[in-house]
């Protein structure tokens, strides 16, 4: 007699996420970790490794023209904001103070020194600092406010003396001066073809009357003769000799670096279009001297200088490349005998230029800026000192590269975050988060428009090609989880899973998510196959309160503990799935703890 065979039970297995990392749009779908997503959308992890949905951003202001910078001032009370051809200083309470009316139309880049902004916009370098009387900002040419250098000291009456300092890039006016001897009245300075401007003399330091100027020779006569100097010099005269160009070398840079070995002592100032693989250097913690020797000539002009790095102790900077020459030198520091600070250029590698000036940022101790080919990383070696430039980037590159402009991306290192502007989208590279191959984890967020960032008082902020002036909320904010009026679509989705036989086909029971409890939130999972998506569920997740008392969706979970819900859906013969969740609602957090699938196998694939 025949047995009768009960049939065997099915065993339900799981595959559950509970680590999360960052995007890949590089890697099939199929050949992914669990942790890594092919496509996630406004969600950044969370300080406990989980990812939550960003917080939406606000308008502050709007200036009705583009923005083109934004920087915080020196003593933290407010910023400074380009908007069309107007410089206006925002103050902490929103009060706006126009500065002056004839910036260039174009992105500017900033630096601190001294207390001072000094602002680069390609057409004029300006100076943004306190009154004279201290109770408000200014904005003024740097060339009006330019040093004054001696060129030559202790000369004779009829001239020679001593070469002391070059000759000031931005400025006309030198000074020379002599020994008297007690009967000279004519003093030949060290220049012919003097300007018109009024020449002036002072006898140990007492103005004294000049007489005549001959402008051609450079002979200065004095209405009387100055005392015997007995071998000091005891007088000094000031001229004007302009050198047609001068100016507007340092006026056409568009970015600087600040660098002096172990402390930034100089500024160097590069991206004049007229000499683009040229940069000059400043006076000792003066950025309103630049000497006309201090410049340094990197290979050709076919690749233009785009961006500088600090690295420990050197100074890199980075072309374009393109060029048969190095793509990267690297600037180091030494006192001569003589106490003269040299700045000596090795050359770098040939490796991948430079295309975005404003993307240069030092995310920790690892410098990043945007090449043709994603963002690269600049890393050193014991060995020779050597510096290697490699994408860090390689996850997000194949949507990245794609994208247009890229020259005009902003990028900003925020709490340990590297942010990269473009195109209304923002590529984040989280600093504490490190992927397998050593590459900090990448996030995308969509509908941010940014195309200048800045921090400030805390807070990141940034500006509009529409002059909206725009900040993001913090999470505890009203209105935190919403762009303007819009509601923030974020999602995350699993890798395409063989579910662990790529032989058979499954029976997906159920897919748990595990979410941080919030007041409003709530979670809408969908099931991906070859067929297309599947909407699984859309459920309400509410914490009982008060604040958002809704009794359409009124709620009694009280305890604000992780959430879990079962979706409860089966999907029958799928030899591969993957699960997308997500949040789009309005004012609406939402946070992922983890994501648990219970599935069973069925018969091999046909």
């Amino acid at each position: 007699m025949r047995a009768y065979c009960f049939p065997q039970p099915e065993t339900v297995r799981e595959t559950v996420v509970s680590s999360f990392g960052g995007v890949d749009f590089r890697t099939h779908p199929t050949k992914l970790p669990l942790s890594r997503s092919p496509d996630m959308q406004n969600m950044i992890c969370d300080q406990n490794d989980y990812l939550v949905k960003r917080t939406g951003w606000q308008t502050q202001h709007n200036y009705g023209a583009p923005i083109y910078g934004l920087f915080p001032l020196p003593d933290g009370t407010g910023c400074v904001v380009h908007a069309g051809k107007t410089l206006f200083v925002r103050a902490d309470d929103g009060a706006q103070t126009p500065l002056c009316t004839d910036m260039n139309e174009t992105f500017s880049q900033s630096f601190v020194m001294g207390g001072v902004l000094y602002l680069l916009d390609g057409q004029t370098f300006r100076a943004v600092r306190r009154t004279e009387a201290d109770d408000a900002w200014e904005a003024v040419r740097v060339q009006d406010i330019a040093y004054v250098p001696t060129t030559t000291i202790s000369a004779q009456p009829t001239g020679g003396g001593t070469s002391y300092e070059a000759v000031n890039l931005l400025t006309p006016k030198r000074i020379n001066t002599f020994i008297g001897n007690g009967t000279a009245t004519q003093f030949q300075v060290d220049a012919k073809e003097l300007d018109d401007t009024e020449v002036t003399a002072a006898v140990n330091d007492k103005t004294v009357t000049v007489s005549s100027v001959n402008r051609e020779t450079g002979l200065v006569t004095l209405a009387a003769a100055p005392e015997n100097g007995n071998g000091l010099a005891n007088v000094a005269i000031t001229f004007s000799k302009t050198v047609e160009g001068y100016a507007d070398k340092i006026n056409r840079c568009r970015f600087a670096g600040l660098y002096g070995g172990k402390n930034d002592t100089r500024v160097f100032l590069a991206g004049n279009p007229d000499e683009p693989a040229c940069d000059w250097q400043s006076g000792l913690y003066d950025p309103t001297y630049f000497p006309d020797t201090g410049y340094t000539r990197m290979g050709t002009d076919a690749s233009a200088i785009v961006g500088y790095l600090k690295q420990y102790e050197s100074q890199l900077i980075v072309k374009e490349g393109g060029a048969q020459e190095s793509t990267s030198y690297r600037r180091t520091f030494l006192l001569s005998d003589d106490g003269t600070a040299l700045y000596p250029l090795t050359q770098g590698a040939q490796g991948t230029g430079a295309v975005c000036p404003r993307s240069f940022a030092s995310l920790g101790d690892l410098p990043l800026f945007l090449s043709a080919r994603g963002v690269q990383g600049v890393f050193g070696t014991t060995v020779a000192e050597q510096r290697t430039i490699r994408s860090v980037s390689d996850a997000i590159v194949p949507r990245l590269e794609n994208e247009a402009g890229l020259e005009n991306a902003c990028a900003i290192v925020f709490e340990d975050k590297y942010y990269l502007a473009i195109n209304d989208h923002v590529y984040i590279a989280d600093g504490k988060l490190t992927e397998p191959n050593g590459d900090p984890a990448w996030f995308y967020w969509a509908n941010v428009p940014a195309q200048c960032l800045a921090e400030l008082d805390g807070r990141l902020w940034f500006g509009t090609a529409d002059g909206r002036l725009c900040r993001f909320s913090l999470a505890e904010e009203d209105g935190a989880y919403r762009d303007d009026d819009a509601a923030i679509d974020a999602y995350w989705r699993t890798p395409t899973l063989p579910l662990e036989d790529w032989g058979r086909v499954k029976t997906v029971r159920d897919v748990i998510p595990t979410l941080m409890p919030h007041s409003r939130s709530g979670a809408t999972v969908q099931y991906e196959s070859e067929d297309g998506k599947t909407l699984a569920m859309s459920r309400n997740m509410d914490l009982f309160s008060f604040k958002t008392l809704d009794f359409s969706r009124f709620s009694f979970r009280c305890i604000p503990g992780a959430i879990s819900y079962r979706t409860r859906y089966r999907q029958h013969r799928m030899p591969l799935l993957a699960v997308r969740i997500g949040n789009d609602r309005i004012d609406e957090p939402f946070g992922l703890l983890a994501l648990t699938i219970r599935w069973t196998a069925g018969p091999t694939i046909i």
